[in-house]
């Protein structure tokens, strides 16, 4: 009967002790939140929600902010963002990782060229996972969003089957204190995306859809806050740079891969130069001849020395290697100008 007792008092203690860790927790949760929004309020953000609500006893601890809106008027472009609901979830033996999502239709708003430019968003599922350090800083997120549209108020509307964003802490290869590159902290940053459908886009060459977007890259450098003229001058001239490993895109008729690095000029627009490789381009030289963007006799022409420039690939397929840059405000495939480019920051 003693052990009994015993047994039943043990077990008492066993689960009051883990009710009580599970408040702990979900307290720890919400103050870490509030400490959050506080301090963000301190730099000149604008943030409410509905009082959150905390749920899933037993096996997790869900954290959920309804009617979220952050705004931040002292920004160039004053951002204003608003999701129905937010929500946090961590294991209580696991606080370190979080799996965050959000639900409903969202809108973001901002100021562009004297304009208030409106995006509307949604999506099926949008689902993230991040991992923190002991002194709370962001270690690795990943985010996996299903099903999206956005309907910007400028432009048709954007689809795509699944976007995709995975960041880590660059690894450390080499203790060398001579290699420049490796004195600037960097962050590994890859981005999918699957079946994007571009409204608006009926008479161009490739088409609407990109059948599939893929990049790699590494950003070395740390912008501080968000991205503007002035925290974008800082990290350039930091020695700020992104290293893009690997790019590919398949895009209608044509698919295009390669590798570089960009940075940005004094005007805040892109510049560096890549190593491409582009197949499919008498694909893509006869979608420019029947939509008559180009002549007959000229895509002939091209066509000759395309052939002549052309290189057998691993796959069968032939590919020609050019390097594709940004300068000057433009984008050029090897000496061909194709396309005008603006400050990524835009103008106001």
């Amino acid at each position: 009967m003693r052990i009994l007792f015993g047994g039943i008092l043990a077990l008492i203690i066993v689960v009051g002790g883990y009710i009580f860790w599970w408040h702990q927790v979900a307290d720890q949760l919400v103050e870490a939140a509030d400490r959050w929004r506080e301090t963000r309020i301190s730099e000149g953000y604008e943030i409410s929600h509905n009082p959150l609500i905390t749920s899933g006893f037993p096996y997790r601890v869900k954290v959920t902010a309804e009617a979220l809106s952050i705004a931040n008027p002292n920004h160039i472009r004053q951002p204003h963002i608003e999701i129905p609901v937010f929500w946090a979830v961590v294991q209580p033996w696991r606080i370190n990782h979080v799996i965050f999502g959000i639900e409903g239709a969202g809108q973001a708003n901002w100021t562009e060229k004297y304009e208030q430019r409106t995006l509307d968003f949604k999506a099926s599922n949008a689902l993230g996972s991040a991992t923190f350090s002991t002194q709370g800083r962001i270690r690795t997120v990943a985010i996996d969003i299903t099903e999206f549209e956005a309907k910007p108020s400028w432009r048709p509307p954007v689809k795509a089957g699944r976007l995709q964003l995975h960041g880590r802490p660059n690894p450390q290869e080499s203790s060398d204190k001579n290699a420049e590159q490796k004195q600037i902290e960097g962050q590994q940053i890859a981005v999918r995306a699957n079946n994007m459908i571009i409204e608006g886009m009926d008479d161009f060459p490739l088409g609407k859809q990109i059948e599939d977007f893929a990049l790699s890259s590494i950003l070395y450098g740390t912008i501080r806050n968000l991205p503007a003229s002035d925290t974008l001058s800082e990290w350039r001239d930091a020695g700020g740079f992104v290293d893009i490993e690997a790019l590919n895109i398949d895009w209608g008729h044509g698919s295009i891969s390669g590798k570089g690095a960009l940075t940005l000029d004094d005007r805040m627009r892109p510049l560096g130069e890549m190593n491409t490789r582009i197949s499919g381009y008498e694909n893509i030289l006869e979608a420019l001849t029947s939509t008559r963007q180009i002549d007959v006799n000229a895509a002939r022409t091209i066509g000759f020395g395309l052939g002549l420039l052309a290189k057998d690939g691993e796959d069968g397929k032939r590919y020609i290697a050019l390097p594709l840059s940004a300068q000057e405000g433009g984008v050029y495939l090897g000496p061909i100008y194709l396309m005008r480019l603006g400050s990524i920051i835009g103008s106001n």
